[in-house]
């Protein structure tokens, strides 16, 4: 569930294939289709009892006017606060002309290595959706939803925050040093002599945002399960499998593997496989419910990557691997019709930028906690150190996974309108 349309609800939908197209379209409350509906019909039946009434061609251009600028400054009915119908199109103009601008990209890598020294073999970078950190018991929350992580040996960091509100400038900021293209972490691989993977749950044309396509379109191998017909269930379970079946082919390069999760992206209840939460009593915090037992869904996953590659390490001691995981984002509370709602918001609250990070690699011996203030826009820099490639171009490491507080250099605490946007406790709610 987004909140109120914005520039870059508006450029995701543009940039937005199948399945997520779907998640946008049923997000949006029954309540308001109901209102936009009614209006219609409004004007409809006016257009039809014009002539009975004898309503003049001026006394209709003033009814029209005065019903547009009442729902266009969200007065009637208080929908919004400024002009929606003058924002939407000023959106759709300009989400047209980043969709242009950004197909006409040319990126030129200007990378210069100095040296490639790697520890691992592989190393696989999972890219999560829309998970807050309080929202999993991994990092404190009284539900069980984070089995796996919970027992796993790794690096697990507590401080981590984004630096936006959403995908799209998120995995702009994470990908690429300083924010350019030229600069994105996919050719650093590729420049080391690296083999790259880009294997997504989340459609092709844009990959959920088209600044991620262009990314995506720099890795050696591409795969895209929207597009593929012989899996009906879109699920990141099947992108996981698809991960295995690429795992498996054997190569003498060290490679790099990106997988995109779909996650907790909304709507939250339609991705659970399992439908358990349907005996859920409470109705105003429902669809919470379903936030949280979708992050257990989530933990599933990243255990069945985890098996993936102990299982292809304890049959060959070459195969070693380091695992991250991270999410892009994470949601803000809403209460809209008496209910609970998780959404992305212009102005998030503290936690909503919150957000997990851990990596697990094949050497781990213990669990070992970080605590930082570390930001994703410092993510380039680490994979850079993590992946043992070093460039004249980054002079100094920010590494998001030691400790320190590092700079906000991008003001991402600028957007935070709420500080006590705290988790909620459905735990008197559950069975």
């Amino acid at each position: 569930m987004h909140g109120v349309v914005n520039k870059d609800f508006v450029v995701s939908i543009y940039a937005t294939y199948g399945s997520e197209a779907r998640d946008f379209a049923t997000s949006i409350p029954w309540q308001y289709i109901f209102i936009s509906i009614t209006s219609l019909i409004f004007l409809l039946f006016l257009y039809k009892k014009m002539p009975k009434i004898n309503f003049t061609k001026r006394w209709l251009a003033v009814l029209l006017l005065i019903f547009t600028t009442l729902t266009a400054t969200g007065k009637l009915w208080s929908i919004s606060s400024t002009s929606s119908v003058a924002r939407i199109i000023e959106y759709l103009n300009s989400g047209y002309e980043n969709l242009t601008l950004l197909k006409n990209t040319k990126i030129e890598p200007k990378w210069e290595i100095e040296s490639i020294d790697p520890k691992y073999k592989n190393f696989i970078i999972i890219i999560g959706e829309s998970m807050r950190k309080d929202y999993t018991h991994l990092y404190g929350y009284n539900q069980k939803n984070t089995p796996f992580l919970d027992g796993v040996n790794g690096l697990f960091i507590d401080g981590y925050q984004s630096t936006a509100i959403n995908t799209i400038k998120n995995l702009k900021n994470s990908l690429n040093y300083n924010q350019d293209f030229n600069y994105n972490i996919i050719d650093l691989a590729n420049l080391a002599g690296f083999e790259t993977y880009w294997l997504s749950n989340q459609g092709y044309f844009g990959v959920h945002d088209t600044p991620t396509t262009i990314l995506a379109k720099r890795a050696g191998v591409q795969y895209f399960l929207e597009n593929d017909p012989s899996i009906q269930d879109k699920t990141d379970a099947n992108l996981v499998k698809k991960f295995g079946e690429f795992y498996k082919i054997k190569s003498k390069k060290v490679r790099v593997f990106f997988l995109h999760f779909v996650g907790e992206h909304p709507t939250f209840c339609k991705k659970l496989t399992n439908k358990s939460y349907r005996k859920y009593k409470d109705k105003k915090t429902f669809n919470i419910n379903c936030y949280v037992d979708l992050i257990k869904q989530t933990d599933n996953d990243l255990e069945s990557v985890y098996k993936i590659l102990q299982d292809a390490y304890q049959k060959d001691k070459s195969e070693s691997f380091s695992m991250v995981y991270f999410s892009d984002h994470g949601l803000t509370h809403i209460e809209k019709f008496s209910k609970f709602e998780l959404v992305v918001r212009d102005y998030p609250s503290k936690q909503a930028l919150e957000i997990p990070l851990l990596k697990l690699s094949s050497d781990d011996k213990d669990r070992i906690w970080i605590k930082n203030r570390s930001y994703n826009n410092y993510f380039s820099e680490s994979f850079s150190k993590l992946i043992g490639v070093k460039t004249k171009n980054i002079t100094k490491i920010n590494d998001i996974f030691e400790e320190g507080i590092q700079d906000d250099v991008l003001n991402s605490k600028a957007l935070i309108s709420n500080e006590s946007d705290f988790a909620i406790d459905i735990s008197k709610f559950k069975n």
